[in-house]
C-alpha cells in the first residue's frame, strides 16, 4: 500500500512485455499508476513530464478520469474500473492501460523509450494496491495485435492549464 506521496518500482523494464494491475483504496481521493524514467525529478508529478506516462484518477470534487504525459492530457470518458491493468511492450514502445476485470481498452500510449522505465504510482489522500508478477493475459496480447499503436498516442493529448 502506497499513501499520499509518489512511489516508483524497483523493478527496471529495459525490454519485454510486461503487465501488473492496481486497486484503488474505496477512500483515495486521487491517484496515477503508469510508469517513467528513473531520472523523475523528486517533486516532478506523474504525466507532468516528458520521462512518465499516466493514468490519472481524481475523486474530489469533480471526477476526472485522464491519460496524462508531458503536461497533457486526454479525458477518458469511460467509467473507472475497479482495478486497471498495465501493459507495457518495452521493445514496441507501446504501454496500455485496460479494465482489469473485462480487458476494455482504456488508452493506449505509442512511443519510443530512450532508457530503461520503472512502474510508477502516486496516492492522495488513500492508498492503493499494486498485484505483480502476473502473466499477460491472452486477451491483452489479442487486443494488442489488433490496435498495433492505434489508440490514443500522446499526440491526441492536450495542453494541462497550470
Amino acid at each position: 500500500m502506497f499513501s499520499r506521496k509518489k512511489k516508483i518500482g524497483d523493478s527496471t523494464i529495459e525490454s519485454g512485455q510486461h503487465y501488473w494491475e492496481v486497486k484503488a483504496q474505496k477512500d483515495c481521493k486521487s491517484y496515477s499508476v503508469g510508469i517513467t524514467y528513473k531520472t523523475i525529478g523528486k517533486f516532478d508529478q506523474l504525466g507532468k513530464t516528458n520521462t512518465s506516462w499516466c493514468l490519472h484518477v481524481n475523486n474530489w470534487l469533480q471526477a476526472t478520469f485522464a491519460a496524462k504525459h508531458n503536461n497533457k492530457a486526454k479525458a477518458l470518458e469511460v467509467a473507472v474500473p475497479d482495478k486497471i491493468g498495465v501493459y507495457c511492450d518495452f521493445d514496441g514502445g507501446q504501454l496500455s492501460f485496460y479494465n482489469s476485470e473485462t480487458k476494455q481498452l482504456l488508452h493506449s500510449f505509442k512511443t519510443k523509450f530512450t532508457q530503461p522505465v520503472v512502474p510508477a504510482f502516486m496516492a492522495w489522500c488513500g492508498g492503493i494496491t499494486l498485484y505483480t508478477g502476473l502473466q499477460v493475459p491472452s486477451a491483452v496480447r489479442t487486443l494488442q495485435k489488433a490496435e498495433n499503436g492505434l489508440s490514443g498516442s500522446s499526440s491526441s493529448l492536450t495542453s494541462n492549464a497550470q
